[in-house]
């Protein structure tokens, strides 16, 4: 058996700035690893916990460390991944300490947790909010597939390998999904592939494989399937997910940020 919690999207920005002016993201982070830690009790025992990119707004050193201190207040170990905020030789620099972080190249990494392989894909490409699996992360991908023996999958990267119906967040997706998908073709393994970048909840298949992002730390996106549809973030609470393995069967749970009353009885 093993448990994940994955995070998503903090977009931790350093004060006094604010994203797009508005939002506090560093008082928003402190405030959702507050709510995480309340809910500790219910979720644990967690194993490990996944932070599914745009770890910081700008990819300024401040902002990572502001986010390092929250999330170590939380009692697993913890691994990020970049998104296209992130800035790949900062974010290194800035999580050099762990034994996980690759020296050079893309950020790409695997982590066994008892039975299960969880494997880091690097989708950033240099100044584009869309992403890539390039040749090199479609080679890190298939490999660490083939090596994990008879271990359970969980595959995180930042951009949805799947349209999510929002368009203008479509429109900065993910190219290069055929070679993982012909990578999940042709493994026996049970694999779940979790994710962020659409600040929504949202679940799909990719290559015969279950495929799913998080709601987001800090905003969520309206979903609206009109062309036409406005462009922006609301303040609506986001949430964070837990990810169990058990018996070999994946179950994901989606857990609101949003604060209220009870329970009560029926």
């Amino acid at each position: 058996m093993a448990r994940v919690l994955q995070i998503s999207d903090p977009h931790v920005l350093a004060p006094p700035d604010k994203v797009s002016g508005l939002l506090d993201t560093a008082d928003l982070m402190e405030k959702a690893i507050d709510r995480i830690l309340a809910d500790w009790d219910k979720i644990a025992p967690i194993d490990a916990i996944l932070a599914t990119g745009d770890i910081t707004e700008r990819g300024d050193v401040a902002s990572y460390a502001l986010f390092r201190r929250q999330i170590d207040r939380l009692p697993a170990p913890s691994f990020v991944i970049p998104g296209n905020h992130d800035l790949r030789e900062t974010m290194r620099a800035s999580f050099a300490d762990t034994a996980y972080m690759p020296a050079s190249g893309k950020l790409n990494w695997v982590q066994d947790v008892a039975d299960l392989r969880i494997i880091g894909l690097d989708t950033l490409i240099d100044g584009f909010g869309g992403g890539e699996i390039d040749a090199e992360t479609a080679s890190f991908a298939s490999s660490a597939l083939q090596s994990a023996g008879e271990r359970s999958i969980l595959i995180a990267l930042h951009h949805p390998p799947f349209p999510s119906g929002i368009q203008f967040m479509d429109d900065i997706g993910l190219v290069g999904i055929d070679a993982l998908e012909a990578t999940l073709r042709v493994s026996p393994n049970p694999t779940r592939i979790i994710c962020g970048h659409v600040h929504s909840t949202i679940v799909a298949n990719v290559g015969g494989t279950t495929a799913m992002s998080s709601a987001a730390l800090c905003s969520t996106f309206t979903t609206d399937f009109r062309p036409v549809a406005p462009v922006g973030f609301t303040t609506q609470p986001g949430g964070y997910m837990v990810h169990v393995l058990e018996d070999g069967d994946f179950r994901s749970t989606a857990i609101s940020l949003a604060a209220g009353d009870g329970p009560f009885a029926f």
